[in-house]
């Protein structure tokens, strides 16, 4: 029998007693497979190890594994918590008074049920500091151009770690104080939950300092509930592109006339990431969320869409649609830079990078003639390939062993990207069985799940965090020390985006030093990180 009060330890201790047959049953048999590859000894604490890998306290969203625990333990008193028979546990699990009863039998409170922002770790901006001159060059220029009616767009390129969204957010700032209206708006927009959330708190704590009357927060994002903007006073909208292009497909009148106003209120709008602005879904967003007067400042570390010995047709599109306007990186003195990677490394912002190498790899991958064809016409790995060399055992010993290495022997705590979801959870499990502490967080983890899994990690709790798909942008970890890139890909602005999350250097919170380890089957013709940086320059007139 099971007890109230029950902690993730107590719900891991019963799924050990379903036995390992029933438990293998609830994953992936890749998975396991795998695992056997590697000598592992397939037992019911692993796979239940796994399990709570995957999906934390939300693997009982599961009825599957509900009737499984139903079964094992048919002498508890289940019409106590309102669950009559085997029948009444196959309940659709949700934010709904079934779940919360269920969620009592074990203890559990209701909050990881609600996936939206609330317990995200929020980013602090320090705003008791001045800009750093480089910093202050740049709000200048943005700022000019908000104040000039030549252009309304302008792209604003900065390397990761470099402080864009301070930057802009000083710059939003000043471009509010001089609107003269009282009841206009101000939009950002970001792709992620956690980049809107950080954009969020740090406009907060900068106009606390900055501003000149108070301003409304309007948060849209994570499925919450539209409400008016107000009469009196500005309006500062942080959403998300899936909230944003939902509501203009959306046939509510409702929502419709809410983004009318919002468009026909809105001053600037700011895009974060904003090398994926034409991409359908987000131009559609863009476009419905501006009016013709709107100006508009897109921010990203790289600005383009072409792979490696890729047409560059997609970065001229991006180029043309921000009027091959803008705004790069500059010294001191506000001169421009040959290697802006270079000056943000001696000057501490953006740590060294040590570049190292697995290296004697077997692995041999034969392509299809579809997986061909795909990569002549996207100059990128298909999925197909990255879940091959994610099932090649002998290749994942080895980034095993690497990783190892680096948190026994050297200390350093690591993120790691692996080429599918199921490897990152093999690599985790892995990982757990030398005693290393570590998660893994994919596409699929649960939204508190991951959170609680990345907060570990930034306090030090755990010392890897592997990831499939969900940690290249809108993730800041400054303790991170080395980024082991374990997927292949030609993109340019993924490879960036990947190696960026090591590259917060000692005067912004982070490491002198990072260390990254390719995957030598990883890299085809990638530049390096000077070279990626400025690989689409040529492409904006």
């Amino acid at each position: 029998m099971f007890i109230v009060n029950m902690d993730i330890n107590k719900l891991e201790d019963i799924l050990i007693d379903l036995g390992v047959r029933k438990l293998a049953s609830f994953i992936n048999e890749n998975i396991l497979e795998q695992l056997v590859e590697v000598g592992e000894l397939i037992n019911a604490p692993l796979v239940a190890s796994i399990i709570l890998t995957e999906g934390g306290i939300s693997c009982l969203r599961n009825s599957k594994i509900r009737e499984a625990i139903y079964d094992s333990f048919q002498n508890f008193n289940y019409k106590e918590f309102g669950f009559p028979d085997k029948n009444s546990i196959s309940f659709q699990w949700g934010n709904n008074n079934k779940t919360k009863n269920y969620l009592q039998i074990f203890g559990f409170n209701n909050d990881f049920l609600n996936d939206s922002d609330k317990n995200i770790e929020q980013g602090k901006a320090s705003i008791f500091r001045p800009l750093y001159p480089y910093q202050n060059h740049i709000r200048r220029q943005i700022f000019e151009f908000l104040s000039t009616q030549d252009r309304n767009k302008v792209m604003v390129h900065m390397p990761t770690g470099a402080g864009k969204t301070r930057t802009a957010l000083e710059a939003s700032s000043d471009f509010m104080r001089t609107i003269e209206e009282e009841n206009f708006c101000v939009v950002w927009l970001a792709h992620s939950e956690e980049l809107c959330e950080q954009a969020t708190s740090s406009f907060i704590e900068i106009w606390e300092k900055l501003g000149n009357r108070d301003v409304e927060i309007v948060r849209l994002w994570g499925g919450r509930k539209i409400k008016g903007l107000s009469d009196k006073n500005p309006s500062f909208i942080v959403a998300s592109f899936d909230t944003a292009y939902s509501l203009t497909v959306s046939s509510s009148d409702e929502k419709f006339d809410f983004f009318s106003e919002i468009r026909l209120r809105n001053k600037l709008l700011i895009i974060d990431e904003a090398h994926q602005s034409i991409a359908p879904t987000y131009e559609k967003a863009i476009r419905f969320l501006s009016n013709s007067s709107t100006n508009i400042v897109g921010l990203t570390a790289t600005p383009g869409r072409h792979h490696i010995n890729q047409d560059a047709e997609e970065t001229s599109k991006l180029s043309n649609f921000y009027d091959n306007n803008k705004i790069n990186i500059v010294d001191d003195e506000g001169g421009l830079l040959d290697n802006p990677i270079d000056f943000l490394t001696k000057k501490k912002v953006l740590s060294d990078v040590e570049f190292l190498a697995i290296d004697n790899l077997d692995s041999e991958i034969t392509l299809t003639e579809k997986e061909k064809i795909y990569m002549s016409n996207h100059l990128d790995i298909p999925y197909s390939v990255l879940d091959k060399l994610g099932k090649d055992s002998a290749r994942t010993q080895k980034i095993v062993t690497q990783i190892i290495y680096l948190i026994n022997e050297e200390g350093l705590p690591t993120i790691v990207f692996a080429p599918s979801k199921d490897s990152a959870i093999v690599i985790s499990t892995l990982l757990k069985l030398h005693n290393i502490k570590s998660e893994a967080v994919t596409g699929d983890t649960p939204t508190s799940v991951r959170r609680e899994s990345i907060s570990s990690f930034k306090k030090g709790i755990i010392d890897v965090l592997v990831n499939y798909g969900v940690l290249t942008t809108g993730f800041d970890a400054p303790n991170i020390k080395a980024v082991v890139i374990a997927r292949p890909t030609t993109s340019v602005v993924l490879y960036s985006q990947m190696i960026g999350r090591g590259l917060r250097g000692r005067l912004m919170g982070g490491e002198d030093i990072c260390k990254v380890i390719n995957v030598r089957d990883n890299l085809i013709n990638m530049p390096n990180n000077d070279q990626a940086f400025l690989f689409f320059e040529n492409n904006w007139n």
